[in-house]
């Protein structure tokens, strides 16, 4: 994961970016492309199966302005990788059809589109869920004892701004090897930071806080790239990639909230 201690949270943001512009642009133009070309199949394939960053396919997200936006998110985050989504609840539904089979606990106070998902769409495809509430810490720790996978939780919530320990969750949740994902939407990674705390997987509606404007609509996922790997094949399959104009707004967006210190 990107050093915390070494880089301040302008400096993430404004130089966060690995992916480079060939053509020497300090920000990364709108590839608005739906295919790229290739001097051979050989580079075509080399990038298409992930060996190599560059332009394949924009509905897999395979696009440079996507590249660029994830690396800054991840560096707000403190994650080795991202995923950006046309939405935060596309964010959301691939994270838990990706991870969720073993069983979801929504614990606590949960946006309501989460929380429609969790009620009626999980279970309709087979997903065990539970919906805990905060203080029901023993109904937790009897569905971790029954082998659920996922804990989701959402801190501080919307919209009421429920607050959830999550250092004491992930320690709860880690001794029945059962994933923490983070809603943190609300706080952003100004105020709040769930990776080093415990999670394993941090989501976002950057719609709100991070888009800022009120122009934007997208989501993103944080994590290790081990685990944002069947996350990204559920965000090809549903199509779910935000376009490039929308990354490029977002990426705006970041840099202008280290600009008025959010």
């Amino acid at each position: 994961m990107p050093r915390l201690d070494r880089y301040g949270l302008a400096t993430r943001t404004i130089h966060g970016q690995q992916q480079r512009d060939p053509f020497g642009s300090p920000h990364m133009p709108i590839y608005d492309t739906t295919t790229f070309a290739f001097d051979d199949t050989a580079s075509l394939r080399e990038v298409g199966e992930g060996k190599k960053r560059g332009g394949f396919y924009s509905r897999y997200g395979i696009n440079p302005t996507l590249y660029a936006l994830e690396d800054v998110l991840a560096g707000l985050e403190g994650a080795e990788a991202a995923l950006s989504f046309s939405a935060g609840m596309g964010a959301i539904s691939a994270l838990l059809l990706a991870h969720g089979k073993k069983g979801v606990v929504g614990y606590g106070e949960i946006y309501g589109g989460t929380l429609g998902l969790m009620a009626k769409g999980l279970p309709s495809l087979g997903y065990p869920v539970d919906l805990v509430l905060g203080d029901e810490g023993d109904a937790l720790e009897r569905r971790l004892c029954e082998g659920v996978g996922l804990v989701f939780v959402e801190t501080p919530s919307n919209p009421t701004l429920a607050i959830t320990d999550i250092e004491k969750l992930a320690r709860q949740a880690h001794a029945h090897g059962a994933l923490v994902v983070v809603d943190n939407t609300f706080a952003t990674p100004v105020n709040q930071l769930p990776l080093p705390l415990g999670a394993d997987l941090v989501v976002h509606s950057a719609t709100k806080y991070l888009g800022g404007h009120s122009d934007l609509t997208a989501g993103a996922v944080m994590g290790t790239r081990a685990l944002l790997e069947p996350i990204d094949w559920w965000r090809q399959s549903l199509g779910s990639a935000p376009s490039p104009q929308t990354a490029s707004l977002l990426s705006r967006s970041l840099k202008m909230a280290c600009a008025r210190r959010w």
